[in-house]
């Protein structure tokens, strides 16, 4: 009788319990669903979202640059050439000298070594002398440098020029209004100061004069 007794009053006691459970089951996956939807939504949310990008000092220096002119090759102004074809020019050579006083080329001190492999390639290839290539290596690293003020007196009736590595002289070609001259520079750039760069003016025939000139074809 007692444990009957017992029996009854658990089960009076879960009765309650199990009307509850439908009640509290539906918040509870209505809750967990809103949930889980907001982490979804906070997930794409941050996987769509770019992320920000701070400039830094150097980026808005970089792209405050002009970029109009990407070397400076680029910018150089080489200027419209001065047409002086149609008249007869020779070359001031008092406009053209650096005033240097020349050293003579035994007292000078090389920059390449007598016995060097460029000294012995550049005698080799040429055909002259180790003492002749060393001084030819140094002339020529600077027999550029009259060719500037030689434009700006030649003007469009400049052609061509090159160095001559058996006789260590710059050789500048010319239309044919352009009288014919020698003229020894003296070298002012430092790698070789005060050596003397001979410089051989050579004006071109005309292209009717060349034809003329040529035997008649059979």
């Amino acid at each position: 009788m007692q444990t009957q007794k017992v029996q009854t009053q658990k089960t009076s006691y879960q009765q309650p319990l199990k009307n509850l459970l439908p009640a509290f089951a539906l918040p509870i996956a209505v809750a967990s669903t809103i949930l889980l939807a907001g982490c979804n939504e906070q997930t794409d949310s941050n996987g769509n979202t770019q992320p920000e990008v701070v400039e830094t000092s150097e980026q808005s220096t970089i792209s405050d640059v002009d970029t109009s002119g990407s070397t400076d090759t680029e910018n150089v102004d080489t200027g419209e050439m001065v047409s002086t074809r149609d008249q007869p020019l020779s070359i001031d050579w008092s406009r053209i000298d650096s005033g240097q006083k020349p050293i003579a080329p035994e007292e000078f001190n090389y920059p390449f070594e007598l016995d060097g492999e460029s000294v012995k390639s550049q005698a080799k290839f040429s055909d002259i002398t180790p003492e002749q290539a060393q001084h030819t290596l140094t002339v020529g690293m600077a027999s550029n440098e009259p060719l500037e003020k030689l434009l700006d007196q030649l003007g469009d009736s400049y052609l061509s020029h090159k160095f001559s590595e058996s006789e260590a002289k710059l050789i500048v070609y010319t239309t044919p209004n352009v009288k014919p001259s020698q003229h020894d520079y003296v070298i002012a750039h430092e790698f070789a100061r005060g050596l003397t760069l001979p410089i051989e003016i050579i004006p071109q025939p005309k292209a009717e004069d060349v034809k003329s000139t040529q035997p008649a074809t059979k």
